[in-house]
């Protein structure tokens, strides 16, 4: 054989990947000439887009690899989330190469699903919409869920050739209480977005910004910009609430409410101001009403009624006072309830009344999920469809089957035979399931569009890889169908016209500039505008309206779940597998109960509950926990369904994992049959508030009772609390403010100091072994826990960078997490309802005791201090694991199979592991690597912040930092000397390369 031939057969491995990423027959092999003019084997290529897994719309960047997707990160040039991602933007990659995704169009036939090819959906698609149009107006109608202006504008123009109204736009939380009240106090008619970074005191009542609401990537980085410890300064956060999600952890002092008082103790807190003279730019008649509105909400009836504690009401009135840039934020989506208007109008006075030129408030950058409808339009349209008004009805990639009470109808109108439905779905879910036609598109790493996650940003979204499925894009197949003569060629040259009609571009080269950065952003200067100096000139009748008590009994909230959002990311396993961070359970929703209710009601931890509403039901497991007032019961959004494919409906089954039954240690666990995940809109109520048209995700008067059944969580935590360990460690603002103290020098686990895994940290009273010397650097991480708000996207970017396995609900509750890095959570053993967080991940210990343990010397310390893990060294011994003090050893059990095109998900430069071999974080060592091989190229050292590991890429708050200790100028060096810097369990001498900053508290 020559050379070129042995080349030419060498290359076809290679091709094969950007084979499978073609719709054509596997047949057919390319050879590399004829690669797109941007690839280069084996070198990667990033595409700037837009991430569309919830409203936010935040930039990202995508990694290509030989013509596939296989990590995504976030664009730093966005100011939205300004390169950072939260852990469903990290999962979007898993959409795309779902094993359940459909690849050819459905048409309904005898009950059930026939496929069909895409010309013949496409041609069905038409007839129906033009028969539908002659027979009259508003015969066609369309849900979507939130898209960009382009694509809605086109919506409306296919509309209006079909007769019909403009689109009805469809989000599950449409925040309909927030918009109302922004228009009646602020006489803003949407949703305005804040400068938290500017504050220095913020209050919510339940608005869960670190999770879900409006743009949590956003809020993330702006909420540490605020509450992040700057030496001895620190912001306070203030939560009224009668639970703590993520958000209601962070904050530093938590009010428990009684369920549904949280209106009572905004309006009380008005009260408050006004009485100490703030307010006096009001107008005197509206301050005469607001005066005479807030009479009732006198502080002893607003503490009797909530059940809130006198010392620290008074201490959230003295600091509100003081305050200089106070920022008060209103109800979040899961304490939306009756009175969840009142809450928010009573938020918005607060702000008006502490900055009356309402400087923290940003009208100009305003939130794109204002143009979602409100929920009783969304009823409105299912009436009209049952009275037979309309023929055919589109949806657009929503699912209100599953995200609208059963008391709604849906159910029954997409179940009837009139009208046609047609759904645009790249999965079969409850709602598409039940329709006529499904017809799966291109998903947003696919196809070309924009979005526009602030008013006047344009985000740009375009194709990060080549169509694995022979679908089209859903606005090309809008301009085929929608109208007689095309008004573009595709999508892509409709929405670059736009742009050029609006002067947002000029030349085709700008357009192509546009797509380089990710977008068009609006100068710094823009985003300082104020909102329009409005005061209402009257009183709201929601706030002339008496207060209304919730009635007697349990209450029940649904809120949605920083995991799966709505219940869209329920199919994506990265999203499973990762625990919730509160209750750090994996693949369950349970519920959520105090430990005095769960006395009194007979329930154990784990006891399987019926949850029964005045409109229905559900099932699922206890978790019995301080983070929720007696009287109160929650559960995450997200799980529960029937019908989105195998991760979403199968929670038990190992979704990755192919394995017999040897190779389970614990074979009574083959026999366990996992509890049934609920749907928590099951049991809410389909009415809405007629003040602003929004629904209700609070119940009240609900009965819980044991089924008798108990089952295992799905749980990774291990303990609750540390018992007097020195893991996570915190310290108090008021001492820091002292200064440093004096520096430790004992060998005791209270006064051991700080060594660095440096020679410099090596003493002969402590060490035996001489210090390793180390090649130019010493790779190391700073974990700042004051800046960590426990939101699990390292973990997940963990995941996506290196094919860490999955192993499903079953195989966590028998230990067998594959998991490199994790957020520990801890409960306050002073405060057992303040939680903590601590990404804990391999130490890269100086003196590992896994290095000395191996019989095969598989761990093994590199020339730059790296604890590597040499996998085709390792014969899995786990002599490792047991000599870990961390345990972030992980032993695979099982041979790694992913289901076809999910392997196509996997990063080429990492090896992905079998069964029989231990492994665990690496510090990302292929980035240093690469980095490391430019730097040689270039006849240079690696800079300061080249190399960046996933999970300091991805982090919202910056709590991460990465670089080499042997350069005392760098950042991570720097971090080392501050008087918070500790390290794990230092006390054992390991010389942690993973150094902590002490998580500060405020006194309480």
């Amino acid at each position: 054989m020559n050379r070129r031939t042995f080349l030419k057969l060498a290359g076809l491995g290679s091709v094969s990947f950007a084979a499978g990423c073609s719709p054509e027959s596997p047949k057919h092999l390319y050879s590399l000439v004829q690669a797109p003019e941007d690839m280069v084997t084996g070198k990667a290529t990033w595409y700037a887009s837009t991430c569309r897994e919830c409203p936010a719309g935040c930039g990202i960047i995508a990694k290509n690899r030989e013509g596939r997707v296989v990590k995504v990160e976030g664009n730093p040039l966005h100011p939205l989330n300004r390169g950072k991602l939260c852990m469903r933007g990290q999962a979007a990659l898993q959409s795309v190469y779902s094993p359940d995704r459909l690849k050819k169009p459905l048409l309904k036939s005898n009950g059930g699903f026939i496929p069909i090819g895409f010309d013949e959906a496409q041609a069905r698609f038409k007839t129906q919409v033009w028969e539908a149009a002659r027979r009259g107006t508003d015969r066609v109608r369309l849900m979507t869920e939130v898209v960009g202006e382009s694509e809605l504008e086109l919506f409306q123009a296919a509309l209006k050739n079909w007769n019909s109204q403009p689109p009805v736009v469809f989000e599950p939380f449409a925040y309909e209480a927030l918009k109302a009240a922004n228009r009646e106090i602020f006489g803003v008619d949407g949703l305005v977005s804040y400068r938290m970074d500017q504050a220095d005191l913020l209050l919510t009542f339940g608005a869960d910004f670190l999770e879900t609401w409006l743009s949590p990537v956003e809020y993330a980085w702006k909420f540490k910009a605020m509450h992040g410890a700057r030496g001895a300064e620190k912001g306070i956060f203030f939560l009224v609430s009668p639970f703590q999600t993520l958000t209601g952890a962070n904050a530093d002092h938590w009010l428990a409410c009684a369920p549904g008082t949280e209106a009572l103790v905004a309006l009380g807190l008005v009260r408050q101001m006004l009485d100490i003279r703030r307010g006096k730019h009001l107008p005197p008649d509206l301050r005469g009403a607001l005066e005479k509105a807030t009479e009732p909400y006198q502080q002893e009836a607003v503490l009797k009624r909530s059940g809130i504690p006198l010392a620290r009401y008074e201490q959230l009135v003295v600091r509100l006072a003081e305050a200089r840039r106070p920022l008060v934020l209103g109800a979040g989506t899961g304490q939306s309830d009756a009175n969840g208007l009142a809450t928010n109008m009573a938020s918005n006075l607060l702000n008006l009344l502490l900055d009356p030129e309402l400087h923290l408030i940003d009208a100009a950058n305003r939130h794109r999920v204002e143009t979602a409808s409100r929920r009783a339009e969304v009823l409105d349209l299912f009436k009209a469809l049952s009275s037979g008004r309309a023929d055919v009805l589109i949806l657009n990639n929503v699912n209100p089957v599953f995200n609208l009470p059963p008391e709604s109808g849906v159910r029954e109108v997409l179940k009837a035979t009139h009208p046609f439905v047609i759904c645009l779905s790249h999965f079969i879910d409850e709602t598409s399931q039940l329709a006529d036609l499904i017809l799966p598109g291109t998903l947003p790493l696919e196809t070309w569009g924009d979005y526009n996650g602030w008013a006047p940003m344009v985000s740009t979204v375009q194709p990060a890889m080549g169509r694995i499925t022979e679908a089209r894009h859903l606005g090309d197949l809008i301009l085929d169908v929608g109208f007689e003569t095309r008004p573009a060629p595709d999508f892509r040259t409709f929405a670059a016209e736009r742009l050029r009609r609006q002067g947002r571009i000029g030349t085709e080269l700008d357009w192509v500039r546009v797509l380089q950065q990710g977008g068009i952003f609006p100068p710094a200067a823009q985003s300082t505008a104020a909102p329009p100096k409005l005061l209402p000139g009257r009183l709201p009748q929601a706030l002339v309206t008496p207060y209304r008590p919730p009635s007697d009994g349990l209450a029940f909230t649904a809120v949605p779940s920083v995991r799966f959002f709505d219940g869209r990311g329920a199919n994506r396993p990265w999203l499973c597998e990762i625990p919730e961070p509160i209750s750090r359970v994996a693949w369950q929703s349970p519920v959520w109960i105090h430990p005095h209710t769960a006395r009194a009601e007979g329930i154990e931890q784990a006891d399987m509950v019926r949850v029964t509403t005045p409109a229905g039901s559900i099932e699922a497991p206890a978790y019995i926990s301080e983070v929720v007032r007696p009287g109160m019961l929650v559960m995450g959004i997200g799980q529960g369904h029937t019908s989105y494919g195998r991760y979403a409906q199968s929670a038990g089954a190992p979704p990755q994992a192919e394995f017999s039954p040897t190779d389970a240690v614990d074979l009574p666990y083959l026999n366990y049959v996992p509890p049934t995940s609920a749907n928590p809109f099951a049991v809410l109520s389909a009415a809405v508030d007629p003040g602003c048209g929004g629904p209700s995700f609070s119940i009240f008067d609900v009965r819980i009772e044991r089924t008798g059944r108990t089952v295992q969580l799905a749980s990774t935590d291990g303990s609750r609390i540390q018992h007097g360990r020195s893991f996570l460690l915190t310290a108090m603002l008021e001492d820091l403010r002292k200064g440093p103290g004096r520096p430790k020098s004992g060998l005791t686990m209270n006064d051991f100091p700080l060594t660095l895994p440096l020679p410099e940290g090596y003493h002969p009273q402590r060490d035996f072994y001489p210090a390793h010397e180390h090649d130019g650097y010493r790779w190391g991480m700073v974990v700042d826990l004051d800046r960590c708000i426990g939101c699990g996207a390292c973990a997940a970017a963990c995941y996506a960078e290196n094919n860490v396995g999955v192993v499903g609900e079953l195989r966590i509750i028998q230990g067998r997490e594959m998991a490199w890095l994790e957020i520990v959570r801890y409960h306050d053993e002073r405060r057992m309802q303040r939680v903590l967080f601590m990404p804990m991940l391999c130490q890269h210990c100086d003196n590992a005791p896994c290095e000395s343990v191996c019989p095969v010397y598989a761990p093994h310390h590199s020339a730059e201090g790296l604890n590597n893990q040499i996998y085709n060294r390792c014969i899995g011994t786990r002599f490792c694991s047991q000599n870990c003090p961390y345990k972030v050893r992980r032993f695979n059990w099982f041979t790694w199979e992913l289901p076809e095109p999910m392997n196509l998900q996997l990063n080429p430069d990492v090896t992905v592991r079998s069964k029989g071999v231990m492994e665990k974080c690496s510090f990302c060592i292929q980035r240093i690597k690469e980095a490391r091989t430019r730097a040689k190229n270039e006849h240079r050292p690696i800079r300061e912040g080249e190399v960046t590991p996933a999970c300091v890429q991805t982090c919202p708050t910056d709590a991460l930092v990465f670089g080499n200790l042997m350069d005392k100028d760098s950042r991570v060096r720097r971090l080392c000397e501050d008087p918070r810097a500790y390290q794990a369990m230092g006390y054992l001498n390991t010389k942690p390369a993973v150094i902590y900053l002490k998580k500060v508290l405020h006194e309480v």
